[in-house]
């Protein structure tokens, strides 16, 4: 049936998937674009109010914090408070122009760090009942003799009993160089007594508004900040500070005093927020017109690219399934060929970066992998069979039974002891392990006592002339390894180290087991290897196992290349032989294997 064709399935897929979203879309996509621009436009609009009634109200906190430390910490450290200051100039029935000028010394530290913290304070003000004044300004100060008892902010700020008083943003007639500010004034009192110390005054320029209105949209937002009689203190544009709100929003903030007002009218949207600490609110007038200018989608426009778009997935749908089925067809063919296991690999697509590359790539190492694991299936067969034959060789080499027999017969010709039994005894222990058949894996005790067999003979041949240490980690005898691993490597160590050198000789075998593996240490003091010897040594065991032909025997054939192959054959290449070695200090050969019970 087509319909079982993978690529009349993609075709139909593509164009399902495809063209039903476009049609789908493009009917509801006008009316919901639409409400959901009016929608966010409301949501975002009340939210960065929200925002920037926090940010002032932050503002409004840093300066009631500011204004109470006058009362609570000390001018300077270890010094007397600011109130204490106060009072003493309060307790004075005559206050001259210097008492005032050692009062400002000894708070100037506490005004300095107060401007340096805080960089929108143009000074900071002090007036006393009887109407002198501490002033500290930033190129800025109260004009000659001014007192303030009779201003209108000065009864305002009395009036509220320690609270904190805000004037409106304009220009203060009483300080010099002044520019458009906001002042915030408090009644100062004794903690103990209740009596007025004076009357701070904070002025601030309009910069402390500085980032209210940073969430807003640009150029399609007017935001002002306004007080409780709707005059503006500050806007976005910064050119109507100190005008009044049109009349229109004064009436719809009276209508509703307290509550947080939205409406749309002539494509303006109005939002009026009130601060809940004080009679100041945020108004933020934004354009929706000018936003659907730049957010609306035509009906007609959507119709084009929707017709349009069916247009180029159908033809793509065509494409698409051709290319993306073609190959994934022909690979399935080529696999169809590999039956009775005739493996065929192929040779398309093999440069490609995408999953089909990666595919055929896979597809090919595959089959090589399967090709190469079935010789190497038997190879390691016939290699593992060959090094059990090389290791039964080891320990009966002509060149070992020679000197063994020679030694025998010096010993039963010229002493008549018992060494000779002793010797026998030891080789037919030697024989008998080497043919076990039981396991490839011995305890160490048994490999060890393999080892003292081997010992126990050239212990007699060479008499004094080589000596034997054993240094055995307690508790591992039971452990198992892989057998006739051992001696070989004594067996070099004796012959290609300690037999050619004319001092005693010694030979230390070392064992230990730690973190999931044995190691062995075989190290002896004899005429040890030069750096070439030891390159081309260490690269021969760098080889991996290789088999030539059963029967067939290298010089290389018995010894530490035939022990490190049957490790990394059993065990794995992480494990074997390590070699180190200096010309007239011996050799040390380190043999690692995994930790088994």
């Amino acid at each position: 049936m087509i319909y079982r064709n993978i690529r009349t399935k993609l075709f139909f897929v593509f164009l399902a998937v495809s063209i039903i979203p476009v049609f789908i879309v493009t009917i509801a996509s006008y009316d919901s674009y639409t409400k959901l621009v009016g929608r966010q436009v409301s949501l975002v609009s009340t939210n960065n109010i929200d925002s920037t009634v926090e940010r002032i109200d932050q503002i409004f906190q840093n300066i009631d914090r500011i204004t109470l430390t006058f009362q609570q910490f000390s001018t300077q450290p270890g010094a007397t408070t600011v109130a204490q200051e106060l009072n003493k100039l309060n307790n004075k029935s005559d206050i001259t122009p210097y008492d005032l000028f050692v009062a400002r010394t000894n708070m100037l530290f506490f005004f300095n760090n107060l401007v340096l913290s805080n960089s929108y304070l143009n000074g900071i003000y002090i007036f006393l009942p009887d109407g002198n004044s501490i002033s500290y300004g930033i190129g800025t100060d109260l004009v000659l003799d001014y007192k303030p008892l009779q201003d209108e902010w000065y009864r305002r700020t009395l009036d509220k009993s320690g609270g904190l008083y805000i004037s409106d943003a304009d220009t203060k007639p009483f300080i010099i160089n002044a520019k458009p500010s906001i002042t915030f004034s408090r009644a100062l009192y004794d903690a103990d007594t209740h009596k007025l110390l004076g009357v701070l005054m904070l002025d601030c320029g309009l910069d402390i508004f500085k980032g209210i209105d940073k969430d807003i949209v640009p150029n399609m937002t007017n935001m002002f900040l306004v007080n409780g009689k709707g005059t503006i203190l500050y806007d976005n544009y910064q050119s109507k500070i100190g005008q009044p709100l049109p009349d229109a929003t004064l009436r719809m903030i009276a209508s509703r005093a307290n509550e947080t007002i939205e409406k749309t009218e002539n494509g303006t949207l109005t939002v009026i927020k009130p601060f809940p600490d004080n009679d100041w609110r945020i108004v933020a007038s934004i354009s929706l017109s000018e936003l659907y200018k730049q957010y609306g989608v035509s009906k007609q426009l959507i119709l084009y690219i929707s017709l349009t778009c069916a247009a180029i997935f159908l033809l793509l749908s065509v494409i698409l399934s051709r290319l993306i089925t073609k190959p994934i067809i022909e690979l399935s063919r080529t696999m169809r060929k590999n039956k009775f296991l005739n493996l065929v690999t192929t040779k398309k697509h093999l440069a490609r970066t995408d999953e089909i590359g990666i595919l055929y790539n896979e597809y090919n190492s595959m089959i090589r992998d399967i090709d190469e694991h079935i010789k190497e299936s038997y190879q390691n067969k016939l290699i593992t069979l060959d090094s059990q034959m090389k290791a039964l060789e080891a320990q009966i080499n002509s060149h070992f039974l020679y000197n063994t027999l020679e030694s025998i017969n010096s010993i039963a010709e010229i002493e008549e002891v018992e060494s000779i039994a002793v010797m026998t005894k030891a080789l037919g222990d030697m024989f008998r392990y080497s043919i076990k058949t039981e396991s490839e894996l011995v305890a160490i005790e048994e490999e060890l006592a393999h080892v003292t067999n081997y010992l126990t003979i050239q212990k007699i041949r060479y008499e004094d002339k080589i000596d034997f240490r054993f240094d055995i980690q307690e508790g591992i005898g039971s452990l198992r390894i892989l057998k006739l691993i051992l001696q070989p490597i004594i067996e070099n160590a004796l012959y290609h180290g300690l037999e050619n050198t004319r001092n005693k000789g010694c030979v230390t075998i070392a064992a230990t087991a730690a973190d999931g593996r044995i190691r062995f240490v075989v190290e002896d003091d004899g005429i040890g290897m030069s750096p070439e010897q030891l390159a081309d040594l260490q690269r021969l065991l760098r080889e991996p196992p290789a088999f030539s032909e059963l029967g067939h025997r290298n010089k290389y054939s018995i010894g530490l290349k035939n022990v490190h192959s049957r490790i990394v054959l059993y065990y794995g290449p992480e494990y074997g032989l390590t070699l180190e070695s200096e010309p007239h200090k011996g050799t040390k050969v380190i043999v690692d294997v995994p930790q088994s019970a």
